[in-house]
């Protein structure tokens, strides 16, 4: 599950928040930018995105599938069945949905630069504690087959633990929990040729408190 939502920050990284946005300073509107990054790559709402970087939303659609596709090929590396992995793929997306953040309105400073504040109430209950619940479950399948006439193969095992943990999530998902909320103030600054973006810590910094990792941090 780390390198899953290592794989959804380093392809968010690379999109949306990064893309650099040509704008006349005295109208540009930081926080739509942002906004309408995040809403894109995390929500799946594409319209304000494709119309601010001037793209069909199409475009901006294939955008977002591809971040699903980023957390769902590690999936797909285990060697899962089409099936489950479509189930984590959904789940991703259901995940991603439920963030909880607001853009507020954008201070410019001396620098011509923008500051921009993002509310953010973090999802706190997903994570935390999922492996020890995970291992506890893998250690009772696993005791369970010591007197068992049918050990199930190598392939088989990873089948289970993979449905075990898509269950415990969906459990999780279902009954979602959120941290008191927190602001993250991020930059979006010009480079040297007058195209706005962010810079990536600040993008790390909003990812990461918008889904408390608990011990998968």
């Amino acid at each position: 599950m780390k390198r899953i939502w290592k794989a959804l920050l380093a392809f968010v990284l690379a999109v949306s928040l990064l893309c650099m946005l040509t704008a006349c300073g005295a109208t540009f509107d930081a926080s739509g930018y942002v906004k309408a990054a995040l809403d894109a790559d995390i929500h799946g709402e594409t319209a304000a995105y494709a119309e601010l970087l001037d793209i069909t939303e199409e475009e901006a659609q294939q955008e977002y599938e591809e971040v699903l596709n980023s957390m769902v090929a590690e999936i797909d590396s285990l060697g899962l069945s089409d099936e489950l992995n479509d189930k984590y793929r959904s789940l991703f997306a259901d995940l991603l949905k439920k963030t909880d953040y607001t853009v507020l309105e954008a201070t410019e400073n001396d620098d011509g630069s923008f500051t921009v504040p993002v509310e953010i109430k973090p999802i706190t209950n997903v994570f935390t504690g999922l492996m020890d619940e995970a291992e506890s479950a893998m250690t009772e399948y696993a005791n369970s087959l010591v007197t068992a006439d049918d050990i199930p193969d190598e392939n088989e095992i990873t089948e289970y633990a993979g449905q075990l943990v898509y269950d415990i999530l969906t459990e999780r998902l279902n009954a979602i929990e959120y941290g008191e909320a927190q602001t993250v103030e991020i930059t979006v600054a010009q480079d040297e040729d007058n195209a706005y973006g962010v810079a990536e810590e600040d993008v790390e910094a909003l990812l990461t408190t918008m889904i408390d990792l608990g011990d998968l941090a």
